[in-house]
């Protein structure tokens, strides 16, 4: 009897120490994306500073085609391990690991990069170079927009 009150007393302990013990790797959201608009673009997708992103047509479901010197020119938006990346008013972000072991984030599965040509937050100078696009939010350019933002 002694031994299964001990027994269960130990297990009550065990059960007690996990609940005060932070988990191990617990998962941080950060906002990693934003939309702007444009004219000439409509609403699309930059980081949180402003810089415009971009998709690959090269680029398959949650994999990328674009390294070496691709990379050096188009840099994946990234994020740390545990952090799960979020939008600011756009849904379907997520990441997915790169063979170098970085965690690309994505949208609707895409993969997202910068240019880096793009010098200054509002530029978009890499529309159409290389097969790249401005990742657009919507298909059609709004003209009117309700807050700072676009939506």
């Amino acid at each position: 009897m002694h031994r299964t009150i001990r027994s269960s007393a130990l297990a009550i302990a065990a059960s007690l120490m996990i609940l005060a013990t932070p988990a191990l790797g617990a998962v941080t959201h950060q906002v990693a994306v934003e939309t702007r608009h444009s004219p000439k673009y409509g609403t699309y997708l930059v980081t949180v500073r402003g810089f415009a992103l971009y998709t690959y047509s090269a680029d398959r479901p949650d994999h990328s085609n674009c390294n070496g010197t691709c990379l050096a020119a188009w840099p994946a938006l990234t994020v740390k391990k545990g952090v799960v990346p979020i939008g600011r008013g756009v849904k379907y972000i997520g990441e997915f690991r790169r063979s170098n072991g970085t965690f690309q984030v994505t949208w609707k599965k895409k993969p997202l990069y910068l240019f880096l040509a793009d010098k200054k937050p509002g530029l978009i100078t890499g529309q159409g170079v290389a097969g790249f696009s401005v990742a657009r939010f919507g298909t059609k350019a709004v003209t009117t927009t309700t807050g700072a933002y676009g939506y």
